[in-house]
């Protein structure tokens, strides 16, 4: 009898313990309805009802981090950019190591001419999910912004690897060649040349002043 208690005590531990680790699996349904709502709304640029929708769901779960990343992202596109940036702060609050909301982030910081927070949000993305090609893919993005292409065009290289299939990636990599390529002086780009004519014509002035001492 005993020994079937301690057995029974020890199920009901596990049990405990396992219903307590596991994640919140659900929403409220209505409020997933509502984001659901969001989402189409925001296909087809209504980013006014958007946020009504993102809100509804909100007000129903509060905790419901990607519907708060839906509404700052609906906001940005509105060009509410403060009121984005706070949505996003919520998102993160929430949950940290959600990568699309770091993404989003990034987007609403560009707007916000905060460049070099911009840059921290994509490489935050980065660190949490370092085989997420869009994270990847937009700070490469933003490299070129910045005229930085040849590491720009490295970061390309390496969203290729994690998905060749990625859209507009050979586009943006080679507008990133052709930027860099137009960028750089035709003396640096025709180094190798100029060295090669600099070293024959001081060969054949030593050789003209040899010759010339001999007569």
């Amino acid at each position: 009898m005993y020994i079937q208690k301690i057995l029974w005590t020890g199920l009901f531990a596990l049990v405990f313990l396992a219903l307590c680790t596991l994640p919140v699996l659900a929403y409220a349904s209505d409020a997933t309805n509502w984001y659901t709502q969001g989402n189409l709304l925001m296909k087809t640029k209504n980013y006014t009802e958007a946020i009504a929708a993102y809100n509804e769901a909100i007000t129903l779960s509060p905790e419901y981090y990607e519907a708060w990343n839906g509404k700052a992202d609906a906001l940005n596109r509105a060009q509410r950019f403060s009121d984005a940036l706070a949505a996003s702060d919520k998102t993160l609050s929430l949950n940290p190591q959600y990568v699309q909301g770091w993404i989003n982030r990034g987007y609403i910081l560009y707007n916000l001419g905060r460049t070099d927070d911009e840059l921290k949000a994509y490489e935050t993305a980065i660190s949490i999910d370092p085989s997420s090609p869009d994270a990847w893919f937009n700070k490469g993005y933003f490299l070129a912004g910045m005229k930085r292409y040849d590491e720009a065009i490295m970061v390309f290289d390496k969203v290729k690897s994690l998905d060749p299939n990625y859209p507009n990636l050979a586009a943006n990599r080679r507008i990133a060649e052709q930027s860099r390529d137009a960028a750089t002086p035709w003396y640096s780009k025709n180094a190798l040349t100029l060295g090669i004519i600099a070293l024959f014509s001081v060969g054949a002035i030593a050789w003209f002043l040899s010759v010339r001492k001999k007569y």
